[in-house]
């Protein structure tokens, strides 16, 4: 999981493995300071998004942030051996047009959407992670599914078939 996503954010293996060593370091560093009420999966997810972002600040220009509609941030599917439940579950016209519009997502829908859809968190996790409020992920991600709809909308579907 913090490999995948870190593989997301970085969009290459080199910045992907030095993120997830970076998170590891940190996890073991701040261990005494886990709060033992809170889940570890959202604590996870809040380190390697903070180690995410601090690598994207050091490696980005000036003004960059994660949750601007005009931020560059590469979110690309993480690489595996054979084809994963998500390249089998894009096959296709539909699959191709909607990892393109997943891809020109803003940065900050991209993610709660790829956290939501493709990791399986719920809202409550993901604003944890995040750091965020859960209204703001619900708008978040209510926007992004808005942009996929209005996207496939347009596709003529094969007979037989639904979009």
């Amino acid at each position: 999981m913090v490999y995948r996503l870190a593989y997301q954010f970085a969009g290459n293996h080199h910045d992907a493995e030095d993120i997830a060593q970076e998170v590891f370091i940190k996890v073991y560093r701040s261990l005494d300071r886990f709060r033992h009420d809170a889940q570890v999966t959202s604590w996870l997810y809040r380190i390697v998004m903070n180690a995410c972002i601090d690598h994207r600040r050091r490696s980005a220009p000036a003004g960059w942030a994660p949750f601007t509609e005009d931020a560059e941030l590469k979110m690309v599917n993480t690489p595996e051996e054979g084809p994963g439940p998500e390249e089998q579950a894009y096959g296709g016209q539909i699959g191709d047009v909607l990892a393109g519009e997943i891809a020109r997502l803003p940065p900050g829908q991209r993610l709660v959407f790829t956290m939501r859809h493709h990791e399986g968190l719920k809202l409550s996790e993901i604003a944890d992670a995040l750091g965020l409020a859960e209204g703001t992920v619900k708008r978040q991600l209510h926007a992004a599914v808005h942009r996929l709809r209005a996207a496939l909308a347009g596709m003529r579907v094969p007979s037989g078939g639904r979009a």
